[in-house]
């Protein structure tokens, strides 16, 4: 989870920094490293359990979504975004990547709760999965 959690913040950022001088990658470095360092606290055993809720999660979205009960499927959704995004581990992640200059925020994932909430009152759940 760590390794995909990395892969899935850094990858956009080989595109970025195409294009810029020295002092500027030395800058993103910097940063990337900080980032980096503050996410070495994010607490591994509740990443592991949110992974295996997620799991969860997904079945019981897909059992929901066969079944015709899109409104409690949507609600679980929307119930179960606000419990991860609250959750410890994502709140330490937001304040590791909130320093970041916005332009490199901008390829991150959406680490907001409430634009994930709008996220999902925009689009249903059985139409995701």
């Amino acid at each position: 989870m760590k390794k995909v959690l990395m892969i899935i913040l850094f990858s956009p950022l080989t595109v970025y920094a195409q294009g810029m001088n020295q002092q500027d990658m030395q800058n993103m470095m910097g940063q990337m490293q900080e980032m980096a360092a503050c996410m070495q606290t994010v607490d591994q055993n509740e990443v592991e359990a949110l992974d295996k809720d997620s799991k969860i999660f997904e079945a019981e979205m897909k059992e929901l979504c066969n079944d015709g009960k899109r409104d409690e499927a949507q609600n679980r959704a929307m119930a179960y975004s606000r419990k991860v995004m609250n959750s410890q581990a994502f709140i330490t992640i937001r304040k590791c990547t909130e320093n970041m200059p916005a332009s490199m925020r901008g390829m991150m994932p959406n680490m907001d709760p409430d634009e994930i909430a709008k996220d999902y009152s925009k689009h249903h759940i059985c139409d995701e999965i």
